[in-house]
């Protein structure tokens, strides 16, 4: 039995989700949580299907409030509900992240608990949309110049997260694609340390299902990087330092 709760971020989802739940728990997970990011009355019956399946919960968001906004709210569940796994991993609804992946990426985690762990894709391949390959060097590029960190998928959905920064992390700004890259600048900031996993570069239909606006959300991005370089969320900050849990 795994010790990390699978967290998915739903709008819209393909019926393969579904399956794809079933098999997370077949391979050990203890549970699934499913967030229903504002999804169209034509999908509802796949959350439907979810929520009838022992160890899976679907949580609902009434209209979208973006993928940061999702994890959030089932980190914020995480802490409530299950307050004695070693983490959470994340993954996308969309099957970009297959199932042996997500597996790997659970297990290294389990060899390297203080850590962020990464599941990165190979952007030089050739089945990778041009639109991805533009955002995600756009934003490592940004990243590496400010935090002299080289990561080679900033944007991945793919993460294993200690579950003694769950709270924390609850506490970061961004509502959408930027709350993960605040993930990273926290985990910089943090000294908590990131390790990466290689993991398969999936993408189907040319990428035509996902909701990353290429320009205007990578430039949203690369925004928040310059940002949490000069003024680390000075609100974050603000509420870590009055708790006497904040290291310069």
């Amino acid at each position: 039995m795994k010790k990390q709760v699978v967290i998915i971020p739903a709008l819209n989802p393909p019926e393969q989700l579904i399956e794809y739940v079933e098999r997370l728990l077949d391979k050990g997970f203890p549970h699934v949580i499913v967030v229903n990011d504002g999804s169209n009355p034509s999908t509802h019956y796949i959350f439907n299907e979810l929520q009838n399946m022992e160890d899976c919960t679907v949580i609902v968001h009434n209209g979208n409030k973006g993928k940061g906004r999702a994890l959030k709210t089932a980190f914020s569940y995480c802490l409530n509900k299950f307050p004695t796994i070693e983490g959470v991993v994340t993954a996308d609804a969309d099957g970009q992240h297959a199932l042996e992946d997500v597996c790997r990426v659970s297990d290294f985690f389990a060899k390297n608990p203080n850590h962020l762990v990464l599941g990165i894709r190979n952007f030089h391949e050739a089945n990778v949309p041009k639109r991805s390959y533009i955002g995600n060097t756009i934003t490592s590029f940004g990243f590496y110049l400010l935090f002299r960190s080289k990561l080679q998928d900033t944007q991945t959905g793919l993460r294993a997260i200690p579950f003694s920064h769950l709270e924390r992390m609850t506490l970061l700004k961004g509502e959408r694609y930027e709350y993960e890259i605040n993930m990273l600048i926290y985990a910089k900031k943090r000294k908590l340390g990131i390790r990466e996993v290689v993991i398969q570069t999936i993408y189907h239909n040319n990428n035509k299902g996902s909701y990353y606006r290429t320009i205007k959300d990578s430039l949203k991005i690369f925004h928040r990087i310059m940002a949490g370089f000069f003024n680390f969320n000075r609100q974050f900050k603000k509420q870590l330092k009055q708790a006497g849990d904040f290291d310069e």
